[in-house]
């Protein structure tokens, strides 16, 4: 191989290797966002579940005001990509959390204000 053949090999090889390098570097950045917000969609469902747990054993009106700290709670959008995979995770684990405190609510106070939290937040929390 020539001279100018060699020349045009370690260009080229030069190339490939910082496109290599930017291709690495932007799945180290994406893996990393999205180990964040991971993180994130965990420590949500985490405050479901204790929130889930403290209105099971509270009165009405406490159940009623953890029930708006979850529908309040960081909504589809804020922490998580909306619509993504991990969005509807937590937003799934949101609402059977919200099913559960209305649930809890129906049975503790003899009413049924229906599938909506808004209401029974409305009528039962301390404000």
């Amino acid at each position: 191989m020539s001279i100018a053949g060699y020349k045009r090999l370690a260009i080229g090889l030069s190339v490939g290797s910082f496109v290599i390098l930017l291709l690495c570097g932007s799945l180290f950045w994406s893996h990393g966002w999205l180990t964040i917000r991971v993180a994130w969609g965990e420590d949500q469902m985490k405050i479901f579940a204790e929130m889930r747990t403290r209105s099971l054993q509270a009165d009405s009106a406490d159940a009623a005001g953890n029930l708006e700290y979850v529908v309040g709670y960081y909504p589809s959008g804020s922490k998580q990509e909306t619509g993504s995979r991990l969005d509807r995770i937590v937003e799934r684990e949101r609402a059977l959390a919200v099913r559960d405190i209305i649930a809890h609510l129906r049975i503790k106070t003899g009413e049924d204000l229906g599938e909506n939290p808004e209401a029974w937040i409305k009528k039962y929390a301390k404000r």
